[in-house]
């Protein structure tokens, strides 16, 4: 069994957990079971089990102890430089700017259907429901999510060259199984697998996961909390329901677009003058092809069926 069949193994059984997890939430079965903080225990067992302790032990004993190699150095835990964290801090900026552009597009292309979006808003009454927000919503995620479709997806497919990123991304956008998500995680989760392929570091992917998570915290947090913060939602509120202030935001995320294929340019050309990247973009590779890449091809599809579902149940109810 080679390395990549064996990741695309691992990472099916993973998102298969994922989604009986969903099924049981969605049954009240943790209610049966007395769990009081189903948001947190879903959370916690998803990020830290099935995002983290499975694909590191089983690829440790599955893919390293029968072909070597080191499992750190696979799921690119590697030291970048200075050069490159600054641009990982830039890219942070203008992602969150260009993912809420693309999620507000994609909602209202939703809503243009008849899709009916019900979120469930946490109640921040005081600092301390802020900091597990942050634990649970920025921390978790940016390490383990980042393991799983940055670190697993890297050792499995970078043979594919530029064809990782695409993978990574598709993976990521559709491991939420949620309409409302798979827009802008997608183009969120190919910029941080280009920094990664750039880079060959999982750090940067981690920062930038971070950074993106925590800023819808603290929105969430300002808008619930005013006070000394006030002015922010003001300037939100201008900026979402004013035509000029569409256009002011419209005109940012295209500018904060072009700055980040510019930021990614810079990151290829270093790359390439390193080594670490071939000069053709998109020259070809001896990986098999992905349309004959069974688990790939399944895990895809259970994750469409799912995200699917969440879109008719969106429409219907």
């Amino acid at each position: 069994m080679t390395k990549r069949t064996s990741v695309g193994l691992i990472y099916f059984g993973m998102i298969l957990m994922t989604l009986l997890l969903r099924v049981s939430s969605a049954l009240d079965v943790y209610s049966a079971l007395g769990v009081d903080n189903i948001d947190a225990y879903f959370t916690c067992v998803v990020q830290l089990l099935i995002f983290g302790v499975m694909p590191l032990a089983l690829y440790a004993i599955v893919v390293t102890r029968r072909q070597g190699g080191s499992l750190l150095k696979d799921f690119g835990v590697k030291r970048i430089g200075a050069k490159n964290w600054l641009c990982t801090a830039a890219l942070s900026v203008c992602m969150i700017a260009v993912t809420s552009g693309v999620s507000f597009v994609w909602q209202l292309a939703l809503s243009m259907i008849g899709y009916t979006h019900t979120s469930s808003s946490t109640d921040y009454s005081s600092v301390g429901v802020l900091f597990e927000q942050l634990a649970l919503v920025a921390v978790l995620p940016a390490i383990f999510e980042e393991v799983a479709h940055r670190g697993l997806i890297y050792a499995g497919y970078r043979e594919c060259g530029y064809k990782f990123v695409l993978v990574s991304a598709l993976l990521f956008s559709l491991m939420h199984q949620n309409i409302v998500q798979t827009g802008y995680t997608f183009v969120d989760g190919a910029v941080m697998a280009l920094v990664m392929y750039y880079t060959g570091s999982i750090f940067p992917a981690m920062f930038m996961h971070f950074a993106n998570n925590a800023y819808s915290v603290f929105s969430g947090y300002v808008e619930q909390n005013g006070g000394a913060f006030d002015f922010i939602n003001k300037i939100s509120d201008w900026l979402r329901s004013t035509s000029a202030g569409l256009a002011v935001s419209a005109l940012a995320v295209v500018a904060l677009g072009a700055l980040t294929v510019l930021i990614l340019t810079r990151m290829r050309k270093w790359a390439v003058q390193k080594g670490n990247v071939s000069a053709r973009a998109f020259e070809a590779t001896e990986a098999a092809p992905l349309k004959k890449d069974v688990p790939f091809i399944v895990t895809v599809a259970m994750g469409v069926a799912a995200t699917a579902f969440s879109l008719v149940w969106g429409i219907m109810r």
